[in-house]
């Protein structure tokens, strides 16, 4: 599908060229500017070689990946554009519809499909600026020459090339195949090499709370900021569209059971193995099976059988602070043990540093109070939360017993040069990047 559009006044947008496969992914865009001072002289250029153009390039590089293509059929929205065009594309060997679009517009439940557009591992040139191909071994990384390659290959220190790394991500990629075997009922369609991301989430409603997050079509509110609310006021627990956590069991675990699985977590939570709240709950999950299952076996100081408090310090923290009621789930799987979060990262509202919060479960549901306050008796769930709004070498707080990373990404930060001996010169028991 070829759609053009024009506005006029002031800065104008003459022509708006989008071209889109069948199920609205888009292959390709092109746009004329002009303004007020441009007269019709933007007006009146051709729009004709443009789209050709466009259409040419889509073919070869798709914006979003995937191999170069010939359109069995096109159809424009611009009816003098289709008149136009179709002795020009008939030389390419593209066919077109009888007549144009009628009426073009999306239809109520069209969502644009998630599409990751890939990029050269050294240059970032993207794939629709021409074709990039994977390493013949790990499949991991993707080159746009093999000059590229050679200098991926063959960078300094020798720990950051390529060299060094391609025989273990070679052992990352061949592992990817369990991931299909989670238990949930849509596994396949989330680890599909075509899993539409955007599709997924709005067929299922999931639109709303800290769903918004997951979509790069919605505008996700700051769920975060609510901490700065009045402090009696009770917080929302993963509200959704449609899907809730329910009630927590009328009985913890046992102290000396600990989940190992999902399926086992879903089971003991009364939810169906078709809920995706999965997605939201890795973060507390993951916590939770580091403190139970990992901590344990590398560190047995910090076995909570035997240890009733854990400081955890929750680094780059930015996406895990818009979700940060989630971890309210670690004081319902471990009741017995005190926790203290501290969430670090420049991403984190700057008003919020230094701050300190308790969370208390009451009649009303899960409340917030500004400040600390000692561990209450008889049970009562509760968790502490901590705030620093800075990088983590310049954190000062004392010592905790885990530092945790979710996807913390140390290639993508210059301040993780900084941080990272810190973290090597003993400052946490145990540090865990996922």
């Amino acid at each position: 599908h070829l759609a053009t559009g024009r506005r006029t006044g002031g800065w104008t947008l003459w022509h708006l060229l989008l071209l889109t496969d069948e199920h609205g992914s888009i292959l390709g865009f092109d746009f004329q500017l002009g303004g007020s001072w441009a007269g019709a002289m933007g007006a009146e250029q051709p729009l004709e070689p443009r789209a050709v153009a466009l259409l040419c390039h889509s073919m070869i590089c798709p914006l979003g990946a995937g191999e170069p293509r010939r359109p069995k059929l096109l159809t424009v929205g611009d009816a003098a554009l289709h008149k136009s065009l179709e002795p020009l594309l008939s030389r390419l060997g593209v066919k077109m519809s009888k007549g144009p679009m009628r009426g073009w517009g999306p239809k109520p439940a069209f969502t644009f499909p998630t599409t990751r557009v890939r990029a050269c591992h050294v240059c970032k040139r993207y794939s629709f600026e021409g074709q990039v191909t994977a390493c013949q071994h790990c499949r991991a990384v993707l080159y746009c020459s093999e000059r590229c390659r050679k200098l991926d290959w063959n960078r300094s220190p020798e720990d950051i090339g390529h060299q060094f790394w391609c025989q273990r991500m070679a052992g990352y990629m061949s592992r990817t195949r369990e991931l299909a075997n989670l238990p949930f009922t849509f596994t396949a369609e989330v680890t599909s090499e075509n899993f539409n991301k955007e599709g997924f989430l709005s067929a299922r409603g999931l639109t709303r709370g800290y769903w918004a997050g997951e979509s790069m079509l919605v505008r996700a509110p700051d769920y975060g900021v609510g901490l700065q609310g009045g402090p009696e006021k009770p917080v929302p627990f993963l509200q959704s569209g449609g899907t809730a956590l329910p009630p927590a069991p009328p009985e913890p675990p046992m102290p000396r059971t600990f989940f190992g699985s999902w399926k086992e977590y879903y089971q003991w939570r009364g939810l169906p193995l078709g809920a995706p709240l999965a997605v939201l709950l890795s973060y507390p999950l993951t916590a939770y099976y580091i403190i139970t299952q990992l901590a344990p076996q590398h560190f047995p100081e910090l076995n909570i059988l035997n240890k009733q408090s854990l400081k955890i310090h929750v680094v780059e923290a930015g996406k895990e602070f818009g979700v940060l009621m989630v971890f309210w789930e670690l004081s319902v799987l471990l009741p017995h043990v005190s926790l203290e979060l501290l969430f670090v990262g420049d991403a984190l509202p700057p008003q919020l540093d230094g701050q300190q919060f308790l969370l208390q479960r009451d009649e009303q549901g899960v409340s917030v109070r500004p400040g600390l306050a000692p561990r209450c008796k008889g049970g009562r769930r509760e968790l502490q939360f901590g705030f620093s709004a800075r990088p983590y070498h310049l954190l000062q707080a004392p010592k905790p017993d885990l530092v945790i990373g979710f996807n913390s990404g140390f290639a993508l930060k210059e301040t993780w040069r900084s941080s990272l001996p810190r973290l090597q010169v003993s400052q946490a028991h145990s540090s865990r990047s996922t």
